[in-house]
């Protein structure tokens, strides 16, 4: 490796104490540091439904792009596919022409787990409950704040006048 080259191996997959298997870091990674892309098959999200009812696709793994595209984890997808939620994320996801990077938010130390806030939002414009949020995209996060749901926050309509 030259000088102009960096060791970018910053993650290991492992058993997660929030849920399932997640990502954690194998050493230290600097805020700001973009950790990797968000990889998978892009997808129209007026065909995921199809996909599902095919078998292709759980929407277990899917991230929002845009209004119309998607990127399901689950067909060809990497690691980055296994973090979790957190109501009190350490990294965030930024889309660069349509393609999807997981960035830290702050230092990450090693061991830690990578998490991120899913930010869920309904396909068919209805809102749930909280209760029902809460039952249905249940958050096992553990943050102090934790909203108990892995739902967004409802944004507040500012009114304009």
């Amino acid at each position: 490796m030259n000088s102009t080259q960096q060791n970018r191996d910053f993650t290991r997959v492992g058993k997660s104490k929030i849920h399932g298997t997640g990502v954690f870091a194998k050493r230290k990674i600097p805020k700001g540091t973009r950790i990797f892309e968000y990889k998978g098959k892009r997808v129209r999200k007026d065909a995921l439904m199809l996909e599902v009812e095919k078998g292709r696709s759980s929407l277990m793994y899917v991230l929002n792009v845009n209004p119309t595209q998607a990127v399901d984890g689950e067909q060809g997808g990497n690691e980055a596919r296994f973090i979790n939620h957190s109501c009190a994320p350490n990294c965030e996801v930024y889309v660069f022409d349509d393609t999807p990077y997981i960035y830290a938010m702050r230092d990450i130390i090693r061991g830690e787990e990578l998490t991120f806030n899913y930010q869920l939002q309904s396909v068919s414009g209805k809102r749930l409950t909280p209760k029902k949020q809460r039952e249905m995209f249940p958050c096992y996060c553990g943050a102090s704040d934790c909203r108990g749901t892995m739902v967004a926050k409802q944004q507040q309509n500012k009114r304009t006048e």
